[in-house]
């Protein structure tokens, strides 16, 4: 069997499977699963959120505030949306520009059928264990299969979310073998978590959800917020928590464009309790457990506990004890850090020949297709890049 390619790409996700498609040279991908395109399968609830009509690189966060432009504005959704359309598979644009297949196989299987037209072998159930530039250049890859030569490396490795599904730190355990600099990583579009004594209260609310604007490090997002058993999820929630770090401030607006202290000062004189006045803005049952211990009649509510309760309902502010963490985070925040990596080629600067992509970098998207689009973007780049080594 002759192990020595062009190109070795670890990992057959998302970006790692575009990258494959998108050049034509002997390459081989390789994978720890046993099939291709795990979590591109049970993205979007099976139906493969794939992009975003309106997405910048205004929509991604990194430490380089420019690092994304221009592999962004060299790969757009509509590219995307064309190589689609070219193989008759079906989409549909939702609500916010999501784009959405009707099967999320539909792309896994356009993936791995465009990768093998352009001369990629699959080594899947293989486990890398270390990679390892070679003097004469190029790298050996020592794996569970035996050594692999390739000129060019790519790490597609992913992030941590999803760990069912086969994430592993893989990506950073070999960035630190190669002296690459990394940004700390941690879940992001995930759920934030109340402190004990505050999900006591909010847990009986569990299931319920409502339109809500969450703000935190100046950033303000509006959308379903969803009562969990420990704090809250929602997409408000989830976009929100990819700006948040430990011990910052969380703001929740759970009646956006209703000024509550405006609505029970008008019915001041009411003997109905504030929850009751406020049933036609808000579930009496929510309103009831967010107020707390301040519900009460209105005619014999003092002033400022017209302000407190407004407060809890229009600006309720805690410190979240945490995320729902990696198993249920859409991504990984952090990464490999972008300052390391060519913006128009993904090549690693004092690396040549070795290329990272997706995921696996300290740049993160909003929850809505941003981040799958991402991994076509600096696939395509990277790709274009590999197909003029010659």
């Amino acid at each position: 069997m002759d192990n020595t390619f062009h190109t070795a790409i670890i990992g057959a996700g998302a970006s790692g499977l575009f990258c494959a498609g998108s050049f034509n040279a002997r390459k081989i991908i390789l994978d720890h699963n046993t099939i291709p395109g795990k979590k591109v399968a049970v993205s979007g609830g099976g139906k493969c959120n794939f992009s975003n009509l309106y997405l910048s690189s205004a929509d991604y966060l990194c430490q380089q505030k420019h690092f994304c432009k221009n592999a962004l504005a060299s790969f757009t959704p509509h590219h995307f949306m064309h190589l689609l359309e070219d193989e008759h598979i079906v989409y549909q644009e939702r609500e916010k520009g999501c784009l959405f297949a009707q099967d999320a196989q539909d792309i896994v299987r356009f993936l791995v059928r465009r990768a093998k037209k352009n001369q990629t072998e699959f080594s899947l159930s293989t486990q890398v264990l270390s990679v390892l530039p070679q003097k004469e250049g190029g790298f050996i890859l020592h794996t569970s299969k035996g050594p692999f030569y390739a000129r060019h490396v790519v790490l597609a490795s992913g992030g941590l979310s999803y760990p069912a599904l086969g994430a592993s730190p893989f990506g950073i355990h070999v960035a630190r073998q190669l002296g690459l600099s990394f940004i700390e990583q941690r879940p992001a579009l995930c759920g934030l978590t109340l402190p004990k004594a505050e999900q006591a209260i909010f847990r009986k609310l569990a299931g319920n959800s409502l339109t809500a604007t969450v703000t935190t490090d100046r950033k303000t997002f509006t959308g379903q917020l969803l009562f969990t058993h420990e704090g809250f999820s929602g997409p408000a929630i989830l976009n929100a928590s990819l700006f948040w770090t430990p011990s910052k401030e969380v703001i929740i607006n759970f009646l956006p464009g209703t000024d509550v202290r405006e609505i029970l000062t008008a019915s001041k004189n009411s003997a109905r309790t504030f929850s009751a006045v406020l049933a036609e803005h808000i579930p009496a049952k929510i309103s009831k457990a967010i107020i707390g211990p301040l519900e009460q009649s209105l005619a014999n509510a003092p002033k400022k506990d017209l302000q407190a309760a407004a407060n809890r309902l229009n600006r309720f502010s805690f410190v979240p004890a945490g995320t729902s963490g990696y198993t249920k985070a859409e991504v990984t925040a952090g990464g490999i850090d972008t300052r390391e990596i060519h913006p128009t080629t993904f090549e690693v600067k004092n690396r040549p020949g070795l290329y990272v992509i997706g995921e696996l970098l300290d740049v993160t998207g909003r929850l809505g297709g941003f981040n799958l689009h991402w991994c076509w973007a600096s696939a395509y780049s990277c790709a274009g890049a590999l197909s003029r080594k010659f």
